[in-house]
Parts: C-alpha cells; sequence; structure tokens
C-alpha cells in the first residue's frame, strides 16, 4: 500500500482542527453518479473492442490493490487521462493518447489515475475531503492567500503520490517517466535516462512552480529520489519563504519569529526590560530561556497538532530579510543601550547566519561609512 506523503498528513492536521464544520460538510463519498453524462458525450471502451486498456487496466488495479471494477471513457481533445471519483471508478482519455503507449506504459498511466483513489479513500475519505474543502476556497475571491497557496501545495503533493502510484503498477521507473513523457510532449519516443541527467542539472529541491502539476522534469526526478529512499517533498514546499506561506508555513513563521525574538531577549547586550517587552509581541513567553538558533542551517520544523511535518527546509531571501528587520526592530527597543546593542545584534546576525543585517541595518540607520566599519569591527571582537 502506497503511503500518502508527509504534507497530506499535516494539512489533514490543519484543516480538520481549523475548519471542522466546514470539513465535515465535505466529508463523504464519492460524487454523485455521472455515467448518464459519460454515456452520452464520450466513446465507452469496452474490453471486447478494447483488449489492451483492461489489460493494462487489471495489472494497475492489481498492484495497487483497488479492487472496485474500472469503466473506461474517450473524449476528444488534447492527449491526457484524468480520473472521476464515482462508486464506480472510471478513468477518461482524452485525445491520441492511446494510440502513442504500449501495454507496460498504460499500465503506469492507469495506476497513476487509479492512485487518486487510493487517496480519495484513505483515512475514511479524509483527504478527498481536505481536497474539497481546498478546491472550494480555491474558486472564491475572498479566500485568504494562505488558503491559495496550501491548495497549489497539496495538488503538487497529489500529483507526486499519484505518480509512485503509476511507478508501483507497473514497476519500471524508466517506464513510467517514458509514459510521462509522451503524455507531457506528444512524443512517440522519449529516452527516460536522458531526461534524469536533465533533471540532475537543475536545482528542483528549491521548489516547484507549478500551480496544479510539478514540473514534468520536477515529477521524474522526484519518483527516481523516492526509489533510492531520498526525502523529495522540497519539491512540494520549497525553502520557507514569509512572502508565500501556505497554511503550515504560518504556523512555523510565528514560531520562528517568537524563538528568535527570546533569543534576541536574552542576548548580552540587548538583555533589558524594554527590549524583553518588545519581544513579548513574538512570544508567549520572553522571560524563558533563550536557545542557540542557526538560520544558515536547515530549518528544524516541529509538528502541528501532532502531525508530521515536512522535513526541514532553508530559508528564503525574504524570510532572512524579515529576520533581519525584527532583530533591528528589537536592538533599537531601547534606546539606552546605545551602540553596545548594535554591536551586539550585528554579532548575533552573523552567529545566526543573516549576512544580510549590516546592510538593513546601514540603510535604516543612515550609518556614514567610518560608523559602518566601527560597528562591524566592534561585532568581531563580541564573537
Amino acid at each position: 500500500m502506497l503511503s500518502v506523503l508527509g504534507y497530506h498528513r499535516a494539512v489533514l492536521a490543519v484543516v480538520r482542527r481549523q475548519d471542522e464544520r466546514a470539513w465535515t460538510a465535505l466529508h463523504g463519498g464519492p460524487e454523485g453518479d455521472l455515467r448518464d453524462v459519460l454515456l452520452r458525450n464520450a466513446y465507452r471502451l469496452e474490453e471486447d473492442a478494447h483488449p489492451l486498456v483492461h489489460r493494462a487496466g487489471r495489472r494497475a488495479a492489481e498492484a495497487l490493490g483497488v479492487s472496485a471494477e474500472v469503466e473506461y471513457f474517450q473524449v476528444s481533445g488534447e492527449p491526457n487521462a484524468a480520473y472521476i471519483h464515482q462508486v464506480r471508478p472510471v478513468i477518461l482519455f482524452q485525445g491520441p493518447l492511446l494510440d502513442r503507449l504500449d501495454e507496460d506504459e498504460l499500465t503506469a498511466v492507469i495506476g497513476h489515475e487509479l492512485a487518486h483513489r487510493l487517496l480519495w479513500e484513505a483515512e475514511d475519505g479524509g483527504y478527498l475531503a481536505v481536497d474539497r474543502l481546498l478546491d472550494a476556497a480555491a474558486g472564491d475571491a475572498r479566500t485568504p492567500s494562505q488558503y491559495l497557496e496550501t491548495h497549489r501545495r497539496w495538488s503538487l503533493a497529489t500529483e507526486l503520490f499519484a505518480d509512485r502510484g503509476a511507478l508501483t503498477a507497473c514497476g519500471d521507473l524508466s517506464t513510467t517517466i517514458r509514459a510521462l513523457l509522451k503524455l507531457e510532449t506528444g512524443l512517440s519516443t522519449a529516452d527516460p535516462a536522458a531526461y534524469l541527467r536533465q533533471a540532475e542539472s537543475l536545482d528542483l529541491r528549491s521548489g516547484s512552480r507549478g500551480t496544479t502539476h510539478p514540473e514534468a522534469v520536477g515529477r521524474a526526478w522526484a519518483l527516481k529520489n523516492w526509489v533510492d529512499g531520498e526525502y523529495v517533498e522540497e519539491l512540494v514546499t520549497g525553502p520557507l519563504d514569509v512572502d508565500a506561506p501556505d497554511l503550515l508555513d504560518a504556523v512555523v513563521l510565528r514560531e520562528l519569529s517568537r524563538d528568535f525574538a527570546a533569543v534576541i531577549a536574552h542576548t548580552e547586550g540587548l538583555r533589558t526590560d524594554a527590549v524583553a517587552t518588545a519581544a513579548a509581541g513574538f512570544a508567549d513567553d520572553p522571560g524563558g530561556p533563550g536557545g542557540t538558533v542557526r538560520f544558515d542551517e536547515p530549518l528544524t520544523v516541529r509538528p502541528v497538532d501532532g502531525a508530521p511535518m515536512p522535513r526541514p527546509r532553508p530559508l528564503a531571501a525574504a524570510t532572512k530579510r524579515y529576520l533581519c528587520y525584527l532583530l533591528l526592530d528589537l536592538a533599537t527597543a531601547d534606546p539606552d543601550v546605545g551602540d553596545a546593542g548594535l554591536v551586539a545584534s550585528l554579532a548575533l546576525a552573523r552567529r545566526s547566519g543573516l549576512p544580510g543585517y549590516v546592510d538593513v541595518a546601514d540603510d535604516e540607520l543612515g550609518w556614514s561609512d567610518k560608523q559602518r566599519a566601527r560597528f562591524v569591527q566592534a561585532s568581531e571582537v563580541v564573537g
């Protein structure tokens, strides 16, 4: 049985807590019966006339443990395949896709679509409820940006899960990638090994820019690394970016702000009542013990309500800049600390991996070149 991604589990936990009423209303089984619509507007691929489709479908279903009988339909359009969540599942083919695939490749494509069914049935339909909620939110102009970004990343994670279903169904990485390439490019033949070399030339851990699907090259990279036992969810999450957080990142950013404010308030040279009061806007317990925070290393992400969060990620440039301003605000919160507080903040920024802090402080405070050099030199003595 395929395991859902950590991102799926974390979002499910957060959405159930934050939107219990909406989640309950959307929690349920398959969509209403669309079979009459399909029979009127599509061509049903019956086994006598299309034995290859049904043979590939049985292979995929057996590999994935799907026991429901699947129906197949064909419509015109660009090459594509889609899963329709019915009591009796439907896979809808579009355009000349079937003409381009051999049986193994078709098994992979059907496995991808049937994996959607596995996800929607998991957790007693919980992931289907989240999907419906995020879809509904994405169509509402009033929806906060955090929900829109969650919807985007959720869609990316869902496609990575379905790709794993494709690989599980056909049992071969090259076949899975070749089927993906044929679908994406329209080519009748493709070289999976060359495509994986292309993927290695990119920094795909910086995150996908896709809206509903990761870029095909990222999907191939993720499959290869999944087979190798590597963590690939950076393709979904990217770095922690204060300018584009999802629901999970909003929690993490609050914790990050709280932790860094606590560290600042306990830094020698800034440990005053005025700085502690300013830090209280970020920390529930500004008087608690300070810790060592290293922002030049991947961020350690704590769970949200017990849900497993995506693995550690680096900080985006915008997030580091935000932390620089947080540090400067607290470093100047008490006028009595004077230059000593600025020197202490420069030393803390260097220890925390925030080299841009000196430029932020210089821009905001209007140092002369001589002042800047003096402050930097003094901070290096502090360590």
